[in-house]
């Protein structure tokens, strides 16, 4: 994977413990991504940062479009990454990169709220797609369909909006709880694969638009 680039930052050791096992996850795991998107040059670097991890994960990811850089946040002392490694890992990378492949082409980064909504619901989507035998994340699955719907009926009028203010739509406001977007966004591109037949990995061209319902 000569397109891939991983930089394991040496600021805390025992990152470098693990350093083979790290990239031995993320060989696999960019083959089988690449084998159903394209392979886009990407910088990957690692940190151990449990203040920019998700507690209930004990890893976290963030794609840049300048850099073309995937950032991945460890927690190596959180008991959940320890007992799921190599899945977490795996998820994190394979969540990033959908975001690498989908801003090629929709440039979600400045986008729109819809821009991000479908952004997010392909990357948990695209989870599922190469890990079929997992779960869904949790931030995919926090919310009932009542919930969702009263969710939808908030976002439908401020699809446009740009800027900081849709950051509360993912990781919580005053009005909004903590994973709505992802849970909405999630909602919106499975009813896509639903209706279409395609998965996510034949989805992620397309326009925001063609994810809602033109009924």
């Amino acid at each position: 994977m000569q397109n891939f680039h991983y930089h394991l930052l040496k600021t805390n050791k025992e990152l470098t413990l693990i350093a083979d096992d790290l990239r031995r996850i993320f060989d696999s795991t960019l083959e089988k991504v690449v084998s159903l998107t394209e392979e886009i040059e990407t910088d990957i670097v690692v940190r151990h940062s449990p203040v920019n991890s998700i507690p209930e994960l004990g890893s976290s990811g963030q794609y840049t479009k300048d850099a073309c850089c995937i950032d991945i946040y460890l927690d190596l002392d959180n008991p959940h990454l320890k007992s799921n490694f190599e899945t977490e890992i795996a998820r994190t990378l394979i969540h990033e990169y959908m975001h690498v492949v989908r801003e090629q082409y929709v440039p979600w980064e400045n986008g729109t709220l819809l821009d991000s909504l479908i952004a997010e619901g392909l990357t948990q989507s695209f989870e599922i797609e190469v890990q079929p035998a997992l779960p869904p994340s949790i931030y995919t699955t926090s919310f009932t369909e009542e919930e969702l719907a009263s969710l939808w009926n908030k976002a439908k009028d401020i699809l446009d909006q740009r800027g900081w203010v849709n950051d509360e739509w993912f990781f919580g406001g005053d009005n909004i709880k903590r994973w709505s977007g992802y849970s909405l966004g999630f909602k919106l591109v499975q009813d896509k694969i639903k209706v279409s037949g395609l998965k996510a990995c034949e989805l992620y061209k397309l326009p925001s638009t063609d994810f809602l319902d033109k009924k």
